[in-house]
């Protein structure tokens, strides 16, 4: 009785630190996110540039810590299940461990696909102006930018513009309009 109970106590003990791995681990990729969400708001960057660069430490500190604390998280987590052998979890906890794979896949993906964008500047003549599906388009250095219908109207073809556009490198033909102004 008395080996059984001091089992179940190594066993409370090993999910309690597999748990509190868990939450640093979700606290850092939560908040790195966030502040590289708030980092890129160019709002705030105009506001106060210190404020702008100091939304980036979160995510500083996480690009680093994450493995650490993802490497203790696994070995609790093996530790554990080894300790607990093979009962079977129950519907509650699949679920959070589902939720927690999916919002960190999301996360990744999302952070991944903005590490491609590119910002590009520079005095371009207006090649094309396209209207399809009730979208606007201009196309400069054979991309095609999303634009305003008020955008779209100010603008000639064959006429030099002062333009500023984002696109990723992983769609290099689509982009969005940040600035235009016309070039004399």
């Amino acid at each position: 009785m008395n080996l059984n109970n001091e089992e179940g106590k190594d066993n409370q003990k090993l999910f309690r630190a597999q748990k509190l791995a868990l939450y640093w681990l979700l606290g850092l990729i939560y908040s790195g996110f966030i502040g590289l969400q708030l980092g890129r708001i160019q709002a705030i960057a105009d506001f106060n540039y210190s404020l702008h660069e100091i939304l980036y430490v979160p995510f500083n500190l996480a690009i680093f810590l994450v493995p650490v604390v993802f490497l203790i998280y696994l070995y609790h987590v093996i530790k554990y299940l080894r300790k607990r052998r093979r009962q079977k979890g129950n519907l509650k906890t699949k679920v959070k461990a589902i939720m927690v794979i999916i919002s960190i896949i999301f996360i990744f993906s999302i952070t991944n696909h903005q590490f491609h964008e590119v910002s590009t500047g520079g005095i371009f003549v207006l090649k094309q102006k396209l209207h399809e599906e009730g979208k606007y388009y201009l196309v400069f250095d054979d991309k095609k930018i999303s634009v305003s219908v008020n955008e779209f109207q100010l603008v000639e073809v064959n006429q030099q513009y002062l333009v500023s556009f984002v696109w990723n490198s992983r769609s290099p033909n689509k982009g969005r309009l940040k600035t235009i102004e016309p070039f004399k």
